[in-house]
């Protein structure tokens, strides 16, 4: 029976094979998830996203793993995100061993920028310019960092709002900022805690505090 890590190095195979048939706008990522701040442990045609090997968990895997949507599925596909100003198709196919645990992912992310710009203009072309609907389809931003402090501050500038600092905020509002964090899965990864802490000039014993009441 094979271990977890016999397990992954066959999905090594796999991603290289997935990412040599699909072209260069097709990201191919494999997470091993000993480790959700360092999970990507393979990565072809990385200028999709412009991750790195040794890039963290997305803010999207962290919520499959927080939710545990992996439990009842093998799979999700076609997500749609925007990463610096492409718009992607993404996918996430769930890596379990013997035991139906998950220990990996394999994530495909497709640029479908180019044909949704060729699909725009062919149908302004069938239309004669006329704009027969009435908006335009809203598509999440989808988050690919590089680094566990990246992810920390983008998170804390989208809760925060840029506005205000950590000391003008009133207990309530401390601890609901500590929630929404944990809730995007930011204290699961290693060094979450002291990296909040640095971030927000407070003492690691005062977020664990806040955890606490949690």
């Amino acid at each position: 029976m094979k271990g977890d890590l016999e397990i992954l190095e066959e999905y090594r195979k796999v991603a290289k094979f997935m990412s040599k048939c699909y072209g260069e706008n097709v990201e191919v990522v494999l997470h091993d998830l000993r480790d959700v701040s360092c999970s990507s442990i393979e990565i072809f045609n990385n200028h999709v996203s412009g991750r790195q090997i040794g890039s963290p968990m997305s803010e999207f895997g962290l919520k499959i793993l927080k939710e545990k949507l992996y439990e009842d599925k093998e799979f999700i596909t076609n997500s749609k995100g925007v990463v610096g100003g492409k718009i992607l198709r993404s996918s996430t196919f769930f890596i379990k061993n013997s035991e139906e645990e998950i220990i990996g992912m394999v994530c495909v992310n497709v640029d479908v920028s180019v044909y949704l710009n060729i699909a725009y203009q062919m149908e302004n072309m069938a239309n004669f310019g006329l704009n027969l609907k009435d908006e335009k389809e809203i598509v999440a931003e989808v988050d690919f960092p590089n680094s566990v402090k990246e992810m920390i501050n983008k998170a804390l500038l989208e809760i925060l709002k840029g506005k205000i600092s950590w000391k003008e905020i009133d207990g309530e509002g401390k601890l609901d900022v500590i929630k929404k964090l944990n809730q995007k899965g930011i204290f699961d990864l290693r060094g979450g805690v002291s990296e909040v802490s640095e971030i927000l000039k407070v003492s690691e014993s005062t977020i664990y505090r806040y955890l606490s009441k949690i």
